[in-house]
């Protein structure tokens, strides 16, 4: 089964705050990091169960799962999701430094 993935305002919003900040530090890097991060997003549309779920799961009623992007001194971001019929909805990207969600933020 494919899934239509729809990336939400919320989540759109945090990949262009991130992308901005990459960006004044390093433009190339930052193009290729949303490149491979939307790709990576994409992904999502077949077997998006294979990913964990995410510490905020707990807290909700539909289950909260998350995808990892990147690795090393770059630094690893969290892509949160979940799955509702045929489609999965990107809620949030974080850096995986960052605290879990509160049930309010999501």
């Amino acid at each position: 089964m494919r899934y239509r993935v729809i990336v939400t305002p919320d989540a759109e919003s945090d990949l262009r705050v991130t992308h901005g900040y990459l960006r004044d530090r390093a433009r190339r890097a930052a193009g290729e990091w949303i490149r491979k991060i939307r790709s990576s997003i994409k992904t999502l549309s077949r077997y998006p169960e294979r990913c964990s779920p995410a510490p905020e799961s707990a807290s909700f009623e539909e289950p909260i799962r998350q995808l990892l992007f990147g690795f090393g001194n770059r630094g690893t971001y969290r892509i949160l999701f979940t799955v509702i019929g045929d489609a999965v909805y990107v809620l949030h990207v974080r850096h995986g430094s960052m605290l879990p969600r509160e049930p309010r933020d999501l």
